[in-house]
């Protein structure tokens, strides 16, 4: 007797590995199944944030790299709103920062941005390594995207370059002006781009 319910014991210990198999292997095929369809929904394109700038006007915007993960997006509003600074290293939460006040640069204007330097020109068609131009120009420091600092300005200003050393030449109605960048306070640049204009 004891031999007979051993068999059944290890019948059923059979049956039920089977089972618990079958019902394991369908488990996992399911939840496989649920992980593409996820993906696939993550994959797509989506609208990841949304920043207003209640009731300034946007003309232009130029983007800023730096190292260490590191991105700042310049909007450029009328003349009398000045450029807002948006630390976009997270996209999904985009901080303003900072304000580059009103100046007679904005509005119209064609903004640049090198490695520690925004560049406000007067002229909108204007391409961002040679301006010509017979108005203002202002120079910022970005080193510091919080707290941008006025540099110099420029007026009458016939044509602005800048070199691969990243030095700025600014030929203006009072004579030649070379400008070097502002050294990193916290880190140095790694690239810049120009969108828009």
């Amino acid at each position: 007797m004891n031999l007979n319910n051993h068999s059944r014991f290890v019948g059923f210990n059979s049956c039920g590995l089977v089972l618990l198999t079958s019902l394991l292997i369908v488990f996992a095929g399911t939840a496989a199944a649920k992980n593409n369809k996820t993906a696939k929904v993550v994959d797509k394109p989506h609208v990841v944030a949304h920043l207003q700038f209640d009731g300034m006007s946007e003309l232009d915007m130029t983007i800023q790299a730096r190292t260490g993960e590191k991105y700042y997006l310049y909007v450029q509003h009328s003349q009398a709103e000045g450029v807002s600074i948006i630390d976009i290293s997270a996209p999904e939460k985009p901080r303003t920062i900072g304000l580059l006040s009103s100046t007679d640069a904005t509005g119209q204007g064609r903004m640049t941005i090198t490695r520690n330097l925004a560049i406000v020109a007067d002229r909108p068609d204007a391409s961002p390594r040679s301006v010509e131009s017979s108005n203002d120009v202002e120079l910022w420091d970005t080193s510091d995207p919080g707290t941008p600092k006025l540099v110099q300005k420029f007026s009458k200003v016939v044509k602005w370059l800048q070199d691969d050393r990243e030095f700025i030449y600014v030929l203006a109605g009072d004579g030649l002006w070379i400008v070097s960048q502002p050294k990193p306070q916290n880190q140095d640049s790694v690239d810049s781009n120009s969108y828009g204009g």
